[in-house]
């Protein structure tokens, strides 16, 4: 799948199958958020890559929103510097994108978590002063019973305009 057919098709996906994820492609998902832009290339991000079934248990039960990691085969933890406080949840959202995409272009789904508790998942997993749990991202192959969700876009004429608001033609 090239990049835009990614960009375009991709869902959200919050049930998997009983399928673990290889980690080869793991790997290639790490890669695209490593070439993810980031502000003076400062690159305020770690990714810490867990196929775990407890583990990933563990974290699920700390998500208030997110539960849905207790059931992946793999997920992805994005931490961030904090000491980059101006441009780090910028650079790390554009390697969550990223990764999401490229994950989809290898088959697998994903959904940004975004609310757990930071500090006892931080220390399970050996997180080090001076950085912060960004999400978390779990991936998976897609449930046949549960496929993933799509909502509608908005209408093309309410969010694009040229050369000034309010016109929505070239």
């Amino acid at each position: 799948m090239d990049a835009l057919e990614a960009i375009l098709s991709r869902r959200v996906q919050r049930v998997f199958a009983d399928k673990p994820v290889e980690r080869e492609k793991l790997a290639k998902i790490v890669e695209a958020g490593r070439h993810a832009m980031s502000a003076r290339n400062l690159q305020p991000w770690q990714f810490v890559v867990i196929q775990n079934r407890g583990t990933l248990k563990e974290i699920g039960a700390l998500c208030s929103t997110g539960r849905f990691v207790t059931d992946s085969p793999s997920a992805i933890v994005v931490l961030k510097d904090v000491a980059n406080a101006r441009w780090a949840d910028v650079d790390c959202g554009q390697a969550v994108q990223n990764m999401a995409n490229a994950g989809w272009a290898l088959g697998l789904g994903t959904c940004w978590v975004g609310n757990f508790d930071a500090p006892k998942i931080g220390a399970m997993l050996g997180v080090k002063d001076g950085w912060a749990i960004f999400t978390i991202l779990p991936f998976g192959y897609a449930d046949p019973k549960n496929p993933p969700q799509s909502k509608p876009l908005k209408p093309r004429g309410e969010i694009v305009h040229y050369e000034r608001v309010g016109n929505p033609k070239p």
